[in-house]
């Protein structure tokens, strides 16, 4: 069986539930994680270990195969998985309350249908479904294949729908209803967008304050500034195209001045799944595809994980949670930084520098000495009139005390 396995990080969480029964299944089964791969290929074993680690969620697929070679009750594998899936993704559901393909009305319904089909073929990685889809001579990439799954993007014709379908293994026999659904949400689409066009042209006539019926530039700048973009060239009308900058991240982008005043719709893509892209690329660096990490860097990165991550402008900020005094040692080394950069690289596309951050609980130990320091200095020079407890009130413990009451490590690298 090898050497014991490290406690949980959080046994009480949904990910810590899936990550225990992984670990029962295994103990009942009494293989080690070797014999395990042989069991649940393609799988490596560093992969089967990660995913019984409890510090991030794995893959269903991975899961499933795990719970199949230790022979467990596959149901209750999916159903831990999908509440640890909503854990980590709030606001998504991983199994269902989603619409059937027969109740379909609009794009907002197919875009959780289709999310929902990929959840339940197995959530497969993106570049599983291209290379599906390729395979049955269709074209789909690995990007589209994300943003249709994440609700980011609805297919724009019939032959993209019908990749996605391939790619997430759907049968040809159950390929109709859904080719039904995309009809009746484009239907509904070209219904909407005809009171769209009535409303803008009311609200256009009421802000207007050009010569001819339209906006003039100071007033759509303003406008465009108030909604947290800036422009990148000339205002030209109020349906046409605009690049603009995201004032927080400084992505760019396109989008009408209709979509921001009217609808309030437009929403800069690289702040609202940066969180998920770090994600990706970090589980990418862990499976060491190219070699570049050694065996220790490796076994102190599986053990780690990344907590909220922080785009501002072109810097980001990404805190790794290490859980020992050993770990940290490892990481607080540059040497592992240009694997993280190059995986980084394929889902961040623009430059950017990257910060580091080593998040431990050394790192408050230190910070409580040195504040028990400081409140005994206060009392023997008698420079406080309250008690010491006003004067210096306690660290905050747990999860609290990492975020708030930390000096973390800081390790800079230029992409």
């Amino acid at each position: 069986m090898g050497r014991p396995e490290k406690p949980l990080p959080d046994p009480v969480s949904p990910l810590g539930a899936l990550a225990r029964e992984l670990r029962k299944g295994r103990k009942e089964r009494g293989i080690s994680f070797d014999t395990l791969a042989e069991q649940a290929q393609p799988y490596s074993a560093a992969t089967l270990q990660r995913a019984a680690a409890g510090h991030n969620l794995p893959k269903r697929e991975v899961v499933r195969a795990f719970a199949h070679a230790c022979k467990m009750d596959l149901d209750k594998a999916d159903r831990l998985w999908a509440e640890a899936y909503r854990a980590r993704h709030p606001g998504r559901d991983a199994n269902g309350q989603v619409p059937s393909p027969r109740l379909v009305r609009d794009v907002q319904d197919l875009s959780a249908a289709l999310e929902g089909l990929w959840q339940a073929s197995g959530a497969p990685s993106y570049r599983l479904v291209a290379q599906r889809a390729r395979a049955a001579g269709l074209k789909l990439s690995r990007t589209s294949a994300n943003r249709m799954a994440t609700r980011r993007q609805v297919p724009g014709s019939r032959a993209s729908l019908e990749a996605f379908l391939v790619g997430c293994g759907l049968p040809p026999r159950a390929r109709d209803v859904w080719l039904e659904a995309w009809v009746r949400a484009q239907l509904h689409t070209d219904t909407e967008h005809q009171g769209d066009v009535r409303e803008t042209k009311q609200i256009k006539a009421v802000i207007a304050d050009g010569k001819k019926g339209d906006l003039l530039q100071g007033t759509a700048v303003r406008l465009l500034r108030k909604a947290g973009f800036d422009p990148l060239e000339r205002y030209r009308s109020f349906e046409a195209p605009w690049t603009v900058e995201c004032l927080r991240c400084a992505g760019t982008f396109r989008v009408r001045l209709s979509d921001v005043v009217v609808f309030q719709r437009a929403t800069c893509v690289d702040c609202s799944t940066v969180n998920e892209r770090v994600d990706q690329a970090w589980s990418d660096l862990l499976d060491n595809a190219s070699g570049d990490l050694n065996r220790e860097e490796v076994r102190a990165l599986s053990v780690s994980s990344v907590r909220q991550v922080r785009l501002q402008r072109n810097r980001l900020d990404v805190p790794v949670f290490v859980p020992d005094g050993e770990t940290e040692s490892v990481l607080r080394s540059e040497a592992w930084h240009p694997a993280f950069q190059t995986v980084l690289r394929s889902y961040i596309r623009r430059s950017f520098e990257l910060d580091v951050l080593i998040v431990s609980d050394t790192a408050n130990a230190q910070e409580i000495k040195k504040r028990a320091r400081a409140r005994q200095r206060a009392r023997s020079r008698r420079l406080v009139s309250t008690s010491l407890k006003e004067a210096y009130p306690p660290l905050h413990t747990g999860e609290e005390a990492n975020s708030l009451n930390r000096q973390p490590a800081h390790t800079n690298s230029g992409v």
